[in-house]
C-alpha cells in the first residue's frame, strides 16, 4: 500500500490534479475537507464527535481528523494506496501519521507540492471568487490571511520531508492543466524507477544495514521491499525482528507464504480456530530447518528468541489484516 501527500496553496490546482493522479494509479483520494463533511453526513461515531465540536465552535482535534483517516485507510483495501491532500497541516501530524503507519509496517511514500507564487495565488483565487459569486473570497486581506497560513503551516513541513529525502515539487505556475498534469505524472514516474536501482544482492552488508535500521525503529523490526516497480503486485520482503516485537496471529486467506530464515533464531507457531498451539517449528540454529511454507487460511505467529532476519513471499499487494484474519 502506497501513501503520497499532496501540498500547494490555495489556486495551486490540487483537486483538479489529484483527480487525474488518483486515477491513474488506482489512489484513493483523501481530502481532510470531504472526509469530515462525509463523516458526518454518515453519522459515524468520529462524524458525531466533530459535529458536536464544530457545533461549540471548537476546532476539531487531531485525534478526531486521524481517527477518521486510519478508518479510511482501513476500509479501503481494493485501492493501490492513498493521495492524502490537507493532511498533515503540521509536524505533529507529520509525526502522528508516521506512527500510524509504522503500526502498519508502512511509510510515506512521497510527498509532492504544486509550486506558484503569492502574486499567482491572488490572481487565481481572484478570479475563480468572480466566477462562482463568492464576493468575500476576493477580499485582498482574506487571500493575505489564506497565505499567511499556508507559508506558516507549510513550510515547516516542507522542511520535515525533504530531510527525509521524500520531498518533489512540481511547477504548477506555467502552463494550463495538462502541462501541469505532465509534470505530475513525470515526478510520479521517477518516484517509481527509484525501485529499479535497488540492491539485486542480498548479502550479509544488505542485513546490517537493515537490522541497524531495526534496531532504531520503535517497533523493533523492519522490512525491505525487494520488488523492483510500484506495478509489481507481488509481496516480496526481507523482514528484520528483533526480541520484543510483537506479531499478532494471523492468518492469510488468499495466499499462502513461504518463509526463508536468513540469520538468526525464530519459531513459527501454528494454530488451530480455538486459539491452541498445535504444532511449533523450530528454526535456525542447531535445527537444519532454513524455511517454511504456511498454507493459507492457517493461523500463525513469529516468535523471535534473538535476532531474525527472514525473507517472506506471498501472491498479490500487500493489504493490513482485517480483525477476522487476527486471532483474538
Amino acid at each position: 500500500m502506497k501513501y503520497y501527500i499532496l501540498f500547494g496553496p490555495p489556486g495551486a490546482g490540487k483537486g483538479t490534479q489529484a483527480g487525474a493522479i488518483a486515477k491513474k494509479y488506482n489512489l484513493l483520494h483523501v481530502s481532510t475537507g470531504e472526509l469530515l463533511r462525509s463523516e458526518i453526513a454518515a453519522g459515524t461515531e468520529l462524524g458525531k464527535q466533530a459535529k458536536d465540536l464544530i457545533a461549540a465552535g471548537n476546532l476539531v482535534p487531531d485525534s478526531v481528523v486521524e481517527g477518521m483517516i486510519e478508518s479510511t485507510f482501513n476500509n479501503n483495501r481494493t485501492k493501490a494506496g492513498f493521495l492524502l491532500d490537507g493532511f498533515p497541516r503540521t509536524i505533529g501530524q507529520a509525526k502522528d501519521l508516521d506512527e500510524m503507519l509504522a503500526r502498519r509496517g508502512e511509510k510515506v511514500n512521497a510527498v509532492i507540492s504544486i509550486m506558484i507564487s503569492d502574486e499567482t495565488v491572488h490572481a487565481r483565487i481572484t478570479h475563480r471568487a468572480t466566477i462562482e459569486g463568492r464576493a468575500d473570497d476576493a477580499n485582498p486581506e482574506t487571500i493575505n490571511n489564506r497565505i499567511a497560513t499556508y507559508h506558516k503551516q507549510t513550510e515547516p513541513l516542507i522542511e520535515f520531508y525533504r530531510n527525509a529525502g521524500k520531498y518533489y515539487e512540481v511547477d504548477g505556475e506555467s502552463g494550463d492543466i495538462n502541462v501541469v498534469r505532465r509534470r505530475m505524472l513525470t515526478v510520479f514516474r521517477g518516484i517509481d524507477k527509484r525501485f529499479v536501482d535497488r540492491q539485486t544482492v542480498i548479502d550479509n552488508d544488505l542485513l546490517d544495514r537493515v537490522q541497524q535500521l531495526a534496531q532504531e525503529s520503535p517497533r523493533l523490526r523492519m522490512n525491505y521491499d525487494l520488488r523492483n516497480t510500484e506495478e509489481d503486485q507481488s509481496q516480496r520482503m526481507i523482514n528484520v525482528m528483533l526480541p520484543g516485537t510483537m506479531t499478532a496471529i494471523h492468518k492469510h486467506n488468499l495466499s499462502s507464504e513461504t518463509v526463508m530464515l536468513l540469520r538468526g533464531k525464530m519459531d513459527t507457531v501454528f494454530y488451530n480456530d480455538n486459539g491452541v498451539e498445535k504444532e511449533r517449528i523450530h528454526m535456525g540454529g542447531d535445527t537444519g530447518v532454513l524455511g517454511v511454507n504456511i498454507p493459507k487460511g492457517q493461523w500463525h505467529t513469529f516468535e523471535v528468541e534473538e535476532l531474525a532476519i527472514i525473507f517472506m513471499a506471498q501472491d498479490g499487494p500487500w493489504s493490513p489484516l482485517s480483525k477476522e484474519n487476527m486471532l483474538k
